[in-house]
């Protein structure tokens, strides 16, 4: 402490040592949709544009991600300005290029592009966005037996999409929250005056609630609802703009995309109205292991706004093992009711590294 001229009072001088804020990651991870995959992480939480020669010091974050895998692989490289025009405004640029080969049997899909993005708060616990993307995405190496609906995806096509969003997020922790609500509400049109080779619109909404019991028990509620259609000049959607369900991620004890419409050869095809909800109950039983039983319905229906009461139903039993940077999740799940596109399945096993928030 340092004596001023008031003798109540002092100047405190404190000596802080500043945190590498530079990381390096590598890892490796596996599920049951995209089953093994190895990657490595470069990161800088205190990047600077204009900082030559060393670039930091600016407070601005750059990610760059390289992900290999049997089933995937994936390049990403990410940029924040948290600051932009010195307002609580984040500026995001991201390029990307991401090969699937989990989609489908028949065919592989490529996505190559990149978004540029603002995204701002509006009061304690709103933010709002808006995000240009413009992407190449190829779908390729079409099976010869594949369905006509699916040989007629195959080539190149560019969207130029523009997405507004508006999130709400009161939850007292962003993993393993056990109190609150994350609401995201997000519109996007692609073509027309954005030009590119693809005319449609999206609606979504992705909503979470949670719970807190006795014993720390936490009951929570998931669910997410989406339509998708095309206007102007396209005659479909395309199958990577059609929306799916099935998997780990949604209705467990069905194999991933499985839910819904399929071809004449039992290939899924997606649709144009989806809506999904799971109800969970989870018990902790040590330090960082939890135990959970749950329920999931949704259903794909074939065209917009169009939904009956058909339903895709499982219940399952899961583990939750909650490990710093490797969270683990296996569920297993029987199906109950099925869709008119669905034979009755036998219980599936779901393995998932990572958190679903």
């Amino acid at each position: 402490p340092t004596p001023t001229e008031k003798e109540d009072e002092y100047d405190l001088t404190f000596q802080v040592e500043e945190q590498e804020t530079g990381q390096l990651m590598l890892g490796a991870g596996f599920s049951s949709v995209d089953k093994l995959v190895g990657f490595v992480e470069l990161s800088q939480g205190n990047f600077d544009i204009f900082g030559w020669p060393y670039f930091t010091g600016g407070g601005q974050k750059l990610k760059l991600r390289i992900q290999v895998g049997s089933k995937r692989n994936d390049v990403e490289v990410s940029f924040i300005e948290p600051w932009f025009l010195d307002r609580r405004l984040a500026l995001s640029l991201d390029f990307f290029r991401h090969d699937r080969r989990f989609l489908s049997d028949d065919y592989d899909q490529r996505n190559t592009g990149g978004s540029l993005g603002l995204t701002w708060a509006v009061g304690s616990v709103f933010r709002a966005g808006v995000e240009y993307s413009l992407e190449e995405i190829r779908v390729y190496d079409v099976a010869a037996d594949a369905s006509e609906l699916i040989k007629q995806e195959e080539g190149r096509r560019t969207k130029s999409a523009l997405t507004f969003s508006l999130l709400r997020d009161t939850r007292d922790r962003v993993f393993v929250p056990t109190r609150g609500n994350r609401t995201r509400l997000s519109a996007t049109v692609a073509g027309g005056p954005l030009a590119g080779d693809t005319d449609l619109y999206e609606l979504r909404i992705r909503t979470a609630q949670y719970f807190p019991l006795w014993f720390d028990h936490v009951f929570s509620i998931r669910g997410r609802a989406a339509v998708v259609e095309e206007y102007g000049d396209s005659e479909r959607v395309p199958i990577f703009d059609r929306l799916f369900l099935g998997g780990a991620h949604t209705v467990r004890g069905f194999r991933y995309r499985d839910v819904g419409p399929k071809d004449e050869s039992g290939e899924p095809v997606g649709g144009k109205t989806a809506a999904f909800v799971s109800f969970e109950y989870a018990v902790p039983v040590a330090e960082k292991l939890r135990l959970a039983v749950f329920y999931d319905a949704g259903m794909v229906w074939p065209d917009a706004y169009e939904m009956d009461t058909d339903l895709n139903t499982s219940f399952g039993i899961g583990v939750r093992l909650d490990l710093p940077r490797f969270p683990l999740r296996l569920d297993y799940a029987w199906p109950i009711e099925t869709d008119e596109f669905n034979d009755q399945p036998s219980g599936r096993l779901s393995f998932v590294l990572g958190y679903s928030y």
